[in-house]
């Protein structure tokens, strides 16, 4: 289960050009311009590396990463494009975020109040709510023009009505890779609107305290009906695209 999260808080294989750089408001942020879908987890394998080294004796602490993806109709591969993850160096030692017991089991209900939060995510995504989502979590610290882009990522190209369903794969306690430690869980999306072939990615939740959930990493591509009749892509070419 590490290495599903890590997979999804994480970048890509060969070696990508990643520019740091130092930010205004504290940390760094590692950017990269763009690779194959398939080459996230080892590009992002050496963001951390980098990052460490950035560091020194400190710690690295991740912030969410953000990208633009397009499917390159030439080869039919999903790229990534724009990939910026920010980090900043801590002390462990002064660090007030713990981590929960590596025994701690989430309940039925644990479960189904991250699933309610995160139904009410998607359908405040889904309604173009950014108000609503501000007022759920913090991911709404984002600019106008990123809202602008989450919310087109998510509905472009929906040709009716339908829905966004959470869908549990599994708990985590201190994933590597997280911004802070805890209990995480990871939920995929399905999406029935007509128009959509299908998704890839998913939506990693932290649970803060019993009852409070925040959005730890948004990180789901639409996949357009329209595309896979006009490339006439297979099922097996489908998966391939959400390789990672």
């Amino acid at each position: 289960m590490a290495g599903l999260v890590l997979a999804l808080l994480l970048a890509a294989a060969g070696e990508p050009a990643i520019r740091v750089e130092k930010l205004a408001e504290g940390g760094f942020s590692a950017d990269v311009a763009s690779i194959e879908a398939a080459r996230l987890t080892t590009t992002m394998e050496e963001v951390q590396r980098i990052a460490a080294q950035r560091c020194g004796k400190m710690k690295v602490r991740f912030g969410r990463y953000n990208f633009d993806s397009r499917v390159d109709t030439t080869r039919n591969v999903m790229m990534i494009e724009n990939l910026r993850q920010k980090f900043f160096c801590y002390d462990p030692a002064t660090d007030p975020y713990k981590p929960v017991p590596a025994d701690w089991k989430a309940s039925d209900a644990d479960t189904a109040a991250a699933t309610s939060f995160v139904t009410r995510f998607l359908d405040r995504l889904d309604r173009g709510d950014q108000a609503g989502i501000a007022m759920m979590d913090p991911l709404a610290e984002i600019t106008p023009k990123d809202w602008a882009n989450l919310h087109a990522g998510a509905t472009q190209f929906q040709t009716g009505d339908g829905s966004m369903t959470p869908q549990f794969v599994a708990w985590s306690n201190n994933p590597d890779g997280a911004a802070y430690p805890g209990a995480y869980v990871l939920f995929s999306v399905l999406d029935d609107h007509p128009g959509i072939a299908g998704t890839c990615g998913g939506i990693l939740v932290q649970r803060v305290r019993e009852g409070e959930y925040r959005i730890a990493q948004y990180d789901v591509q639409f996949i357009s009906q329209a595309l896979v009749n006009q490339q006439g892509l297979t099922g097996q070419q489908l998966d391939q695209l959400c390789q990672r």
